[in-house]
């Protein structure tokens, strides 16, 4: 056994010194319960943002129904902090960076790569110097495609990132501005604790952030 994977091994551990029971111990599904409302933010996420659904609501302009269904994600995601959620909630009040914002949303949850990453997060900034509307935040940023595809995506949570990142002794090129580098730095970090975990092997990238969160 390497050096990381003793590392891997320790969060297992301690996960399991909090929750013996693994994820069904009573402790764990007390702390699951409290988080219910994040399943309904993946399944509305799932269904609304679908590409065909996006690209109607993008083809007729027609996009109330697109601009309700992503307030209601992040209202949904317990990932995302009141603050943000108002942030996002004053952004999307903002007409004007609705077509701009489905359409970036659309690319980079449907086109994933640098240059949409990047084009989302500038996005999400068009409205940066009102700072109660500033969206351009990680957990905003990173909530949809994590909703969207736990198997591939990761949420960024910045402070607990940051310190599962310090413990496992990977460097996750943290910038407070969510950029491309970062985020793909997480998710190898998040798809590698899978790929050792005995714990959260069998499970998506959601449930296994929340098993490293518990080593923290």
């Amino acid at each position: 056994m390497n050096v990381m994977d003793d590392r891997y091994a320790a969060i297992d551990a301690d996960f399991l010194a909090r929750f013996p029971g693994g994820f069904q111990d009573p402790d764990w599904q007390t702390l699951a319960r409290r988080h219910k409302s994040y399943a309904k933010a993946e399944a509305l996420c799932q269904s609304e943002l679908a590409r065909d659904k996006l690209d109607a609501a993008l083809a007729s302009g027609k996009l109330a129904d697109t601009t309700h269904a992503c307030r209601q994600i992040v209202s949904l995601a317990t990932t995302v902090s009141t603050f943000e959620k108002i942030a996002f909630r004053n952004y999307m009040d903002n007409r004007d960076l609705n077509l701009p914002f489905i359409q970036a949303l659309r690319d980079v949850l449907h086109d994933f790569g640098p240059d949409s990453f990047a084009a989302y997060v500038d996005t999400l900034a068009m409205a940066r110097m009102d700072p109660k509307a500033n969206a351009a935040k990680w957990p905003i940023v990173s909530c949809f495609l994590a909703c969207f595809d736990p198997q591939l995506h990761v949420c960024v949570k910045p402070t607990t990132v940051k310190k599962v990142a310090a413990r496992l002794g990977v460097d996750i090129h943290y910038q407070a501005k969510p950029n491309y580098e970062c985020y793909q730095a997480v998710q190898r970090m998040v798809l590698d604790f899978r790929s050792r975990s005995m714990v959260a092997a069998d499970v998506d990238n959601t449930l296994a952030q929340a098993v490293m969160y518990c080593a923290v």
